[in-house]
């Protein structure tokens, strides 16, 4: 068992979570905010990274 790829499957799922969260009070209140795309993007990122580093693979 590989407590990194869980650790960071985890942190990279929280964050992506996060940043669509943001992204979805930020529509809803008319506001144009950039920070939720970059969390999406790491998010995104470090899920592949994850999955590439999948233990096994």
């Amino acid at each position: 068992m590989s407590i990194g790829w869980i650790v960071g499957s985890s942190l990279a799922t929280a964050v992506l979570l996060t940043g669509i969260i943001y992204l979805f009070v930020g529509y809803r209140r008319n506001t144009k905010v950039r920070w939720p795309w970059w969390l999406i993007g790491f998010g995104v990122a470090a899920l592949v990274s994850a999955a590439i580093n999948y233990p096994g693979t």
